[in-house]
């Protein structure tokens, strides 16, 4: 089987770590069967990093990479910044089409496969109508518990999870979202991510902390994800605030970029939490098995969230959690070592990460452990070949049925 697999969610030369478990899954995928990748970069990204190269835009700029056997085109996405958010459909359609059909042409896929529902889905569904293939759409969270909330964008998401051959959710709590948008129940499918349990698996606390340069008798903190309002970054630094005037010594490691790096950096003068919050930037994924290890508890106040990457890779490296009761968050958590709070409320994160700090990990066999990429990746396979499967015939049901439509009307126009 062939898959074309479109998403901007993808690592790109300008964030490397932007969607590596998309790129994980890929790679699985492309153990199992021939696939190609699509991965649109916005044309304000490229002006940014642009400017700080001091590099002009290259109007003919159409970048492609090959690795492991897996091709990747960077079509430019033009559309307008915070604005008309409910037409980015037609604006990634426009600005990728010319890429889009000539991988297409070149690659003859069997099925599309896309990730995040608009607009990256809309324009999936819409090239696999125009050349006659199954298109599959994946949500992974947000796009469909927060973008919803606008109504243009709702109904532009509604369309494609109608329009699309299956859906597939990464929790069973975006499973029962899709379904309140009016969406039968059997054309939705819910495959937990996989993790790299080759590289995140647990390992020596003190020895992680060693190589991190760590306080190794200081209590950990580790916070993963970006430092956007949704991840709850504030309301961690002010339950810090709170641990440290009656708590243990700790510091919390957050690790991360985005727009709240430089307000978080002003709280955290303001509020003389120098040891306490410390903001260590983006990581390579290979060092993020030791800061999970090196862990007492990983943190995780998102607002919102699906089956969170973070919260995988801790539990695979043996590491507890902290984390708001939202989402598909509650699947995964163990009774008997994490704690699930109220989002939005540092007084109950401050009183939950207090309580994991005072009270040493016992290890325990988990009530949830996390896929594999492989294991991840077969179950997808199957949901996708039977998908286009399911296409194939309908296709030929409905030659079937052409055909004896223009048999009768030869045998109504012969002369009697």
């Amino acid at each position: 089987m062939k898959i074309l697999f479109l998403s901007n969610v993808f690592p790109n030369s300008q964030h490397p770590g932007k969607g590596t478990f998309n790129a994980a899954m890929m790679q699985s995928l492309g153990e199992l069967h021939q696939t190609h990748v699509i991965s649109p970069v916005a044309w304000v990204d490229e002006c940014s990093s642009r400017v700080s190269q001091r590099t002009r835009l290259d109007p003919d700029w159409l970048p492609f990479e090959a690795a492991n056997g897996m091709r990747v085109d960077y079509p430019r996405f033009y559309y307008p910044p915070k604005m008309l958010h409910q037409h980015y459909g037609q604006f990634l359609y426009w600005s990728i089409r010319s890429t889009l059909n000539r991988a297409i042409a070149r690659f003859q896929p069997d099925v599309i496969l896309s990730y995040w529902l608009h607009p990256d889905g809309e324009v999936a569904v819409r090239a696999a109508r125009e050349h006659g293939i199954p298109a599959v759409v994946m949500t992974g969270g947000s796009d469909v518990l927060l973008l919803t909330r606008n109504r243009h964008r709702r109904r532009a998401i509604q369309s494609v999870l109608q329009q699309s051959d299956a859906v597939i959710t990464v929790s069973q709590d975006i499973e029962a979202a899709v379904q309140k948008l009016q969406i039968h129940p059997e054309k939705i499918h819910t495959v937990y991510r996989g993790v790299d349990r080759s590289r995140f698996c647990p390992g020596d606390q003190r020895a992680a902390r060693e190589r991190l340069g760590l306080d190794p008798d200081r209590k950990v903190i580790v916070s993963v994800g970006r430092l956007e309002p949704v991840k709850g970054h504030t309301v961690l630094l002010e339950a810090c605030k709170k641990i440290s005037k009656q708590g243990p010594a700790f510091t919390c490691y957050v690790l991360g970029n985005g727009s709240l790096h430089s307000r978080l950096n002003q709280k955290v003068t303001e509020y003389g939490l120098d040891k306490y919050f410390q903001l260590q930037g983006s990581q390579p994924q290979s060092r993020l098995p030791d800061w999970y290890r090196a862990a007492d508890v990983v943190a995780l106040p998102s607002l919102s969230e699906g089956v969170p990457n973070v919260l995988l890779e801790a539990i695979s490296c043996g590491s507890r959690f902290v984390a708001s009761r939202v989402g598909g968050i509650p699947e995964i958590a163990d009774p008997l070592q994490d704690r699930l709070v109220t989002p939005n409320n540092p007084q109950l994160l401050a009183d939950a990460l207090s309580g994991m700090l005072a009270v040493p990990a016992i290890p325990e066999q988990r009530v949830f452990e996390p896929l594999t990429w492989q294991e991840s990746a077969v179950q997808l396979s199957q949901i996708l070949s039977d998908c286009s499967t399911r296409y194939s015939a309908g296709l030929t049901e409905q030659q079937k049925s052409r055909s004896s439509y223009r048999r009768k009307n030869r045998k109504l126009r012969q002369p009697v």
